[in-house]
């Protein structure tokens, strides 16, 4: 007799969001909806008008298992990468290969004059492409990226979280009552326990809080900082919202807006700490800032350059890890070389002339640029012709050092009960990443999907929460 397939906690929600009598599905999608509003989830994606974030009424269920050994391997990941960045300003590989602009370089080792100041705390998130069912996936799931500095969603998946957990849930206590769901590591406690670990060893226990970003109007976006920041000042933290070039000296203290803070968390990169500096902005406090290592994510994570994954998958790199750090390596990291004229090796570890290479294989390949963010300017091979390859190609070229090209990603397609701004929620097939943020405290997930494989929220994704499962005793 053929044995009866068991379905999985995130397959059984699926159905039974799906099996919601249409009233009841009616009111989950508008309370859902109201309450989005309320608490923020929202972004302004092309015009000025601001739109609810997509959420999905069925969320991943992870077990334990599975949150220990991604805790393991990506923490294991962040003290490799560490220990080799350490020597990036006397090591000319490494600055070719993580490439910073002069003016980046000099403004980094002035304010390193004593070495590389410690501890490097950065608060990152990994990009893979595991899914709703990641126990199947553990063994071969690739990391897509680094994302070293400005994590997002750290206020919208926590809140898309506790949706579900108010308004979904309760409808479906008969379907889950041999399930005990719970929610993973808030990210914005992470945050704030990192910047508390942080402050604490640079002797400032206080721990005061800088959240430091671009203030100018720009198209696209969602003001987590405001949230985060009331969500710190419930727990008795201080924390004030500000640009870069708000922050002053005073003293042996930091002042932002008028008020001491005693770690900063950014959302910037130091190119355009730079570029005020070059137009006349005041940028003396930032720098001061870095200096004394009252900035996280600190200078380590300047370097999530897409090439980063260069130096965890290209044999060239191998001495600068032991043994097991490759195999974990490898196991893990996609093909990924720096664009430029240059012989390197293939996928298969042949010789080959790097831009014939990219221009004869554009079906398995991704372009990307080196530095940029929120799924801006990549170009997958086998969804563009021929000639917008080789005019991306083109671009790459002109610019060394400023794209990777990576071997492409099999990102999944997996059924989601989507909650979108109008429309009744259903199953609706979309491509799907996690993002993985791994501390020493704990580990939160963000789950994305999208009608498109580059998946982002900025660009229309929509979110997936993720819970862990026990079974109830």
């Amino acid at each position: 007799m053929k044995k009866k397939r068991e379905f999985s906690a995130a397959e059984r929600i699926l159905a039974a969001v799906d099996a919601l009598p249409e009233p009841s599905m009616t009111e989950l999608a508008e309370a859902v909806r109201a309450q989005a509003k309320v608490r923020g989830l929202m972004i302004q994606l092309d015009g000025p008008s601001y739109e609810m974030v997509p959420v999905a009424l069925s969320p991943w269920i992870f077990t334990p298992e599975v949150e220990r050994y991604l805790k393991g391997f990506f923490r294991g990941i962040r003290r490799s990468v560490n220990r080799v960045l350490a020597h990036y300003f006397e090591d000319e590989k490494l600055q070719a290969i993580l490439p910073l602009r002069e003016s980046e370089l000099k403004w980094l080792k002035a304010g390193c004059t004593d070495g590389i100041p410690r501890p490097q705390t950065i608060f990152e998130r990994f990009d893979t492409n595991l899914g709703p069912h990641p126990e199947q996936q553990l063994n071969d799931f690739q990391v897509i990226e680094f994302n070293g500095v400005g994590v997002g969603c750290v206020y919208l998946i926590p809140a898309a979280t506790e949706l579900l957990q108010e308004h979904l849930f309760p409808r479906l206590k008969e379907s889950l009552q041999d399930l005990s769901l719970n929610a993973p590591a808030d990210y914005r406690q992470l945050l704030l326990q990192e910047l508390q670990v942080h402050a604490r060893a640079i002797e400032r226990p206080a721990c005061r809080v800088g959240l430091i970003e671009r203030r100018e109007t720009v198209s696209g976006g969602c003001d987590e900082f405001t949230r985060i920041s009331s969500f710190f000042g419930e727990r008795g933290v201080t924390a004030v919202v500000g640009d870069p070039r708000e922050i002053e000296q005073k003293g042996n203290d930091l002042l932002l807006k008028g008020e001491p803070v005693d770690v900063l968390y950014r959302d910037f990169q130091l190119e355009e700490v730079v570029s005020i500096k070059t137009h006349g902005g005041s940028v003396d406090g930032i720098e001061t800032a870095f200096a004394r290592n009252q900035v996280v994510s600190t200078v380590f994570g300047e370097f999530d350059h897409k090439s980063l994954c260069e130096l965890l998958s290209n044999p060239e790199f191998a001495g600068y890890f032991s043994p097991l750090e490759l195999r974990a390596a490898r196991k893990h990291f996609p093909w990924t070389r720096l664009v430029l004229e240059r012989k390197t090796t293939d996928a298969q570890g042949k010789e080959v002339d790097l831009v014939p290479h990219i221009r004869e294989n554009r079906e398995r390949l991704v372009l990307k640029p080196n530095r940029g963010y929120g799924g801006e300017g990549v170009v997958v091979g086998d969804a563009v012709g021929a000639s917008v390859w080789e005019e991306a190609l083109g671009k790459a070229v002109e610019k060394p050092k400023s794209w990777v090209v990576q071997e492409q990603v099999s990102i999944l397609k997996a059924p989601i009960v989507l909650l979108e701004e109008k429309g009744r929620p259903k199953v609706q097939e979309r491509y799907v990443t996690l993002g993985v943020t791994a501390t020493p405290r704990g580990v939160s997930f963000v789950g994305r999907c999208s009608e498109r494989p580059v998946v982002n929220i900025s660009q229309g994704g929509g979110l997936v929460p993720v819970f862990l499962a026990g079974k109830r005793s």
